[in-house]
């Protein structure tokens, strides 16, 4: 009745938050000088517009260095097949949170220099 989840004493919003934190202590680690002080919020969703098309799955807040993830739009939204599949959706929406705080691409920050 209950998932694995809950037999190991975890639940789902534990375990997107122990991505989303483990996620952002990478971005932080391997850019100190741009992201080092990055913080993060998880919420469970935005808030929606009368005329709303999409729901957004992430947004930022600059004056704090701050992204904030929406959980129940990554989860519920973009569901896709394995545990795996999930973990790197989640890290890709905090990468490109991060990224787009910072003015760059996604891409910038998970491929990095060439150099290392």
């Amino acid at each position: 009745m209950t998932g694995a989840l809950y037999r190991t004493g975890g639940s789902s919003q534990d375990q997107f938050r122990v991505i989303v934190e483990s996620t952002v202590e990478y971005i932080k680690d391997r850019w100190p000088e741009e992201l080092g002080k990055l913080k993060y919020l998880i919420l469970d969703a935005p808030i929606l517009g009368v005329n709303s098309t999409y729901v957004k799955r992430w947004a930022t807040r600059p004056e704090s260095m701050t992204v904030v993830l929406y959980r129940l739009p990554i989860t519920r939204l973009d569901q896709v097949g394995s545990v795996v599949e999930e973990r790197v959706r989640i890290e890709h929406h905090v990468f490109e949170a991060a990224a787009a705080l910072i003015g760059k691409e996604p891409w910038e920050l998970i491929f990095g220099d060439d150099e290392d």
